[in-house]
């Protein structure tokens, strides 16, 4: 009996030590949109940045390296341009292919040991042989699954491969991991960049080369199979050449895990609607743990696994999705000065060119009040615009201007708030995210879609506590229309979810009383709308039959016209917010500032501040009733 008791008693004490011995832990962490964010400059006010760049996450990087003895880390796109160093180094690239030995943004991550990445959308932007050039430098492999090279007809990049990884097991113990990665990019990247990739590569379905990617990485023996998905949640229903797909990547079998970006969410998060297949508190989609980053560096991203292995295979003990916590995480010296000698020179050449002025006129414009009213800001640049399309129509086209006047809600750095001088590039690299532009003919029907829209930005009134602006909104997807008069009635469900989807439900619109030239559009009348090729009408109608008028980028075209120009109209308000009965709504405005306004327009928006600290103001806006 004693001799069963002991045999027994070593038997409990061996078996969980032999099942620790085959478990593993494995991390990978995930950056993405860092858009050329790599310092803690902030370029557009010349200060230090207390949220963004990717240095500001180099210590939560390294301190979770050496707590986790399996950790790899990876980017998923939209990391070569989009803010003013980013810009200054395509510029010194298009005067000079020889200027730089290797990308300032690709040294920087190579200081940092990634591990693979894949190219986003905007880094398509200054065409195929910039991303080729820009990705040569990397220290890690670029893979992409859905963009084929119309030459070669085979991938631009990998469609995936596979890194054999030494692990350690809880005791120890070496083990072989074969961890696979795929990438994926929207196919409306050819929309936003068709004269520059039309003739170079081809884009596929991103569902469709994910599966049969997924499918031949397993048969090749990877143990785990990684999305590197640069495209966002969208639970509406699956159709060919979708923009954001990483909900249903997850439900692909043959797919473990994925981190994803293109949107520039936070996932898990609050802000992310849980459903019977997304699981916000486990970072979770149909079961695959699943994580997004944000933009700018401002978060770190990862995917847990615990595997064991049972004869030589793999299994999922569990997992999850989560952000890495950032808080009281200190860099190494050593590495801040290596990313440091990676961009050193180019910040130095960026800020001497960005304090230069560019027009010849002292101006007062501001964009305080850009997502209630049509302001001074937004003025001069639709002035612009259609100065510049007078090249391609004539006097009889019917030409409306549509600007973002904002591409970022939440952050104070980018209202514009100029008195009394005159602009310099600083002031443009805050205005504006350059982009060329897009121009199609369109009906009635058409407008009102594309206002449609827009409208979602301003929440339905519950009470007087309801903020005006929708924060879950993206403000550079709000694409207002100037050369029109038209009423938006935020009473009324908007038509269209914040992906430009139709939501359920909704039948009768926010947007009436359509005016051009104080006469009611109808159903003949034909416009011409010139916009960024990024507005979201366009983005969803990728194969219209849109104009030829050149390939001038935005920054461009307002440079020389203020160069040009001396005479500026007065802004002058062209929509108005309105409500089945008057309400009063909070208007919070991400920075302090002590300016107040009314617009005119047949009716008032009177402000008041309501509250305010050094950070934020909230206005309290009074609404008119429709009529």
């Amino acid at each position: 009996m004693k001799n069963k008791f002991s045999v027994a008693l070593l038997l409990s004490i061996i078996i969980p030590l032999s099942y620790a011995d085959n478990l593993v832990e494995i991390n990978i962490l995930g950056t993405s949109d860092i858009h050329s964010f790599i310092s803690d400059e902030d370029y557009f006010n010349n200060l230090k940045s207390e949220k963004y760049g990717l240095k500001s996450l180099v210590g939560a990087i390294e301190n979770f390296r050496h707590d986790n003895k399996n950790t790899y880390l990876v980017d998923v796109g939209d990391l070569l341009s989009g803010n003013p160093l980013g810009n200054h180094i395509i510029k010194r690239y298009n005067q000079n292919e020889s200027y730089y030995r290797i990308s300032p943004v690709i040294c920087s991550l190579n200081a940092l040991n990634y591990d693979v990445a894949t190219p986003g959308n905007h880094d398509f932007d200054n065409g195929a042989e910039f991303l080729k050039w820009s990705y040569s430098g990397a220290n890690f492999p670029v893979v992409l699954s859905n963009v084929i090279d119309n030459t070669s007809q085979k991938s631009l990049y990998p469609e995936y491969i596979i890194q054999e990884k030494e692990v350690l097991d809880d005791a120890g113990n070496k083990h072989l991991l074969k961890i696979a990665y795929l990438g994926l990019v929207p196919m409306q990247t050819m929309l936003f960049n068709k004269s520059k990739l039309e003739s170079e590569i081809t884009f596929t379905d991103m569902l469709d080369a994910a599966n049969s990617t997924a499918i031949q990485a397993k048969k090749d023996g990877a143990d785990l199979v990684i999305a590197l998905s640069h495209s966002g949640i969208d639970v509406s229903q699956v159709e060919h050449g979708m923009e954001n797909v990483a909900f249903y990547l997850a439900k692909n079998p043959n797919i473990d895990g994925i981190l994803f970006g293109h949107t520039h969410e936070v996932f898990p998060s609050e802000k992310i609607t849980a459903n019977e297949n997304i699981n916000v508190k486990d970072g979770k989609m149909f079961g695959k743990p699943a994580a997004q980053p944000g933009k700018w560096g401002e978060s770190l991203s990862a995917i847990k696994f615990v595997l064991e292995k049972n004869n030589d295979k793999w299994d999922i003990k569990s997992s999850k999705g989560y952000q890495v916590d950032r808080k009281n995480s200190v860099a190494k010296e050593s590495t801040i000065e290596k990313i440091s000698l990676c961009i050193n020179d180019t910040e130095q050449d960026l800020k001497s060119d960005l304090d230069k002025e560019v027009s010849q006129d002292k101006f007062k414009i501001n964009n305080n009040f850009n997502l209630i009213g049509n302001e001074s800001l937004t003025t001069v640049l639709a002035d612009s615009l259609r100065y510049y399309m007078r090249n391609f129509t004539s006097e009889s086209d019917k030409v409306l201007i549509s600007i973002s006047p904002s591409y970022s809600l939440n952050d104070a750095s980018f209202f514009v708030d100029i008195q009394d001088r005159k602009i310099t590039n600083r002031d443009l690299n805050k205005i504006f995210y350059p982009a060329s532009l897009s121009a199609l003919k369109v009906n009635k029907q058409q407008l009102i879609e594309w206002l449609e829209m827009s409208s979602n930005i301003y929440n339905m009134p519950i009470d007087e506590s309801t903020p005006l602006i929708n924060t879950n909104a993206h403000s550079f997807l709000f694409y207002p229309i100037m050369g029109l008069t038209y009423d938006v009635n935020i009473s009324k469900l908007p038509l269209y979810d914040l992906y430009g989807k139709k939501n359920e439900g909704a039948t009768v619109g926010r947007i009436s009383n359509i005016r051009y030239n104080n006469k009611e559009v109808v159903d003949t009348d034909s416009f011409i709308i010139v916009a960024s090729k990024y507005a979201p009408y366009f983005q969803k109608h990728k194969d219209a039959p849109y104009l030829d008028i050149g390939n001038e980028r935005n920054i461009d075209i307002f440079t020389g016209y203020i160069s040009a120009h001396h005479e500026y109209p007065q802004p002058k308000n062209n929509y108005r917010i309105v409500s089945d009965i008057p309400l009063e709504m909070n208007l919070i405005l991400p920075h302090n500032t002590d300016k107040s306004a009314t617009f005119l327009w047949g009716t008032e928006y009177p402000l008041q501040v309501k509250s305010q600290d050094t950070k934020s103001v909230t206005y309290q806006i009074k609404i008119a009733q429709w009529y």
